[in-house]
């Protein structure tokens, strides 16, 4: 069969065949229906739809509870970047550097351990962590003799305990990320670097960053690109987008009016936004930072 394949000179369809049907049935289709669902009312009870142009892109980009989300995704995003880029890509260089392996191998299972957990199962242990009467946190205040915090229902305080749990779930894959590329660095640069006197950190920044940027760039874009995706989890078990909608994002907004409220036009219209944001903004990453990536 693979010889009357190659014979036709189709044997690379043969191979990418089924990542294509997938491509296609289980993303582009999807894509497209969004996009057409999102000029119409639809209800699941008469499996009909209503005509309603560009009203559900209206509707939306006018609501008040939409800007709050947009500002939010914002706020979560100047956050969690620099901390789910910047704390691993520290503690790799760090741990590169341990040369007991038993204890290097320790710290790497223990830093990465919270990445395995689901987002709901490491909401609910931070939790109690949050409890405002009996929690560890407030424990820990109550020592320090200052007042209990409410740290999920105060508005000031809500959005930065979701930063909090978010980026102690997710950082631990970047920092693998970071430590495969280090361990991809050849010794002998290295090795030359440390014979010419340079010190650890001017080895970091000089050498080792130049040459895992490949890694870096790609950590920074998928960490863009996953952190709205990554914060819905977090954000429905500890605060539900509360209180005051002070904790919501683009995507948790997107789950309630799709599936809390059942307005699946909207929801869709939602989508497409959603999509448009980060494709602009994954565009203008690869415009103006893959320029500074080191490929060779």
């Amino acid at each position: 069969m693979i010889a009357a394949w190659r014979k036709l000179g189709q044997s690379p369809w043969l191979f990418a065949g089924p990542a294509v049907v997938a491509a296609v049935a289980f993303v582009w289709l999807p894509m497209v229906a969004t996009l057409g669902l999102s000029f119409f009312d639809w209800s699941l009870l008469r499996q009909e739809g209503t005509w309603r142009g560009l009203d559900h892109y209206r509707h939306t980009l006018a609501n008040a509870d939409f800007h709050l989300a947009l500002v939010n995704t914002g706020v979560y995003l100047a956050a969690l970047l620099p901390l789910q880029v910047g704390v691993p890509l520290v503690l790799a260089f760090a741990l590169v550097r341990v040369r007991a392996k038993a204890t290097g191998r320790l710290y790497r299972t223990a830093l990465f351990a919270p990445s395995v957990l689901s987002f709901p199962v490491a909401a609910v242990v931070w939790l109690w962590l949050f409890n405002p009467t009996v929690g560890f946190l407030n424990t820990l205040v109550g020592s320090l003799g200052l007042p209990p915090q409410r740290w999920l229902s105060d508005p000031d305080l809500a959005i930065w305990s979701v930063i909090v749990v978010a980026f102690w779930k997710s950082f631990g894959l970047n920092l693998l990320i970071f430590l495969a590329a280090l361990a991809n660095v050849p010794s002998d640069v290295i090795e030359a670097a440390r014979l010419d006197g340079a010190g650890a950190v001017r080895q970091a920044v000089q050498i080792e960053l130049p040459l895992i940027s490949p890694a870096l760039f790609f950590a920074i874009v998928t960490t863009i690109i996953v952190v709205l995706d990554e914060i819905v989890g977090a954000v429905d078990v500890l605060t539900e987008g509360g209180p005051y909608r002070t904790s919501s994002n683009l995507l948790y907004f997107l789950y309630e009016r799709g599936f809390r409220h059942f307005q699946f036009g909207e929801a869709a219209a939602v989508a497409v936004l959603i999509a448009a944001i980060v494709a602009t903004v994954t565009w203008m990453q690869f415009h103006f930072g893959e320029r500074h990536v080191h490929y060779d």
